[in-house]
């Protein structure tokens, strides 16, 4: 079952790091999605304040997760621990932030999904987003975590999007399908390509209302960010992805 995890977080000890792998799912609303068998995505996590879900969030180590910033902007300094780039509040750009927990999940409840290794080439590439958001627009949050897969649209197509080309800046990506987003509730949340393991490649971020024609999900493009988070998350005790023949 996955575990819902609060924003209180702070400096953790540091411990050795033990063999891992990253990107593994096990066993196999987000609008148009369906559901999530109970711990198939063990890297899903969510950000709770008084108890109900804000955003989700991607465990990348046993003590850290990677969210969006706008998700835990100005929220009190003494509840979390947060590292982010130069945020910029008008249009998300650098919308990107890693929470180091307090204390580290037990290692039977999470396996955490693998970081791209250099850019990816995204055009056109199927991914899966997930999360616990509304399943249509202005609707209610989803009880249970859900999935859909959509499609990475090209840096032409996402620059030419109905938001214009100053809104789009190359830390970002589109994603879509028909009738298919990530929705309100959803922020912070993965973006995940199979690589044949599972690789996080964007943060759910921004867009306009869910599933509109020419209004894909807007989400923060990992692997722009990779020299950040290497030092971001040089504490963290990060999984290789696992070998296949």
């Amino acid at each position: 079952m996955l575990r819902a995890l609060c924003i209180f977080a702070a400096a953790a000890a540091a411990s050795a790091c033990k063999p891992c792998t990253c990107g593994a799912a096990r066993g196999a609303r987000v609008v148009g999605g369906d559901a999530l068998s109970p711990g198939e995505f063990p890297w899903l996590a969510a950000l709770l304040r008084d108890d109900k879900v804000i955003c989700g969030a991607t465990v990348v180590a046993k003590d850290h997760l990677l969210t969006a910033t706008h998700c835990v902007h100005e929220i009190e300094v003494s509840r979390l621990t947060v590292l982010h780039p130069d945020f910029k509040r008008y249009n998300y750009d650098n919308d990107i932030a890693v929470l180091r927990l307090a204390e580290p999940l037990p290692d039977n409840l999470f396996r955490p999904a693998c970081l791209p290794d250099d850019e990816y080439r995204l055009s056109g590439a199927n991914a899966i987003v997930s999360g616990w958001g509304s399943t249509s627009e202005k609707g209610p949050a989803s009880h249970i975590p859900i999935k859909a897969e959509i499609q990475i649209w090209s840096e032409e197509e996402c620059a030419g999007a109905g938001y214009g080309r100053a809104k789009v800046t190359p830390n970002m990506l589109c994603a879509n399908a028909p009738g298919r987003d990530s929705c309100t509730g959803d922020s912070g949340g993965p973006l995940v390509v199979a690589n044949p393991y599972f690789t996080l490649v964007g943060i759910v971020s921004w867009g306009r209302g869910c599933a509109r024609q020419g209004y894909p999900g807007v989400y923060v493009r990992v692997d722009r960010f990779l020299p950040w988070l290497k030092v971001a998350l040089r504490h963290a005790c990060t999984c290789s992805p696992p070998l296949f023949p």
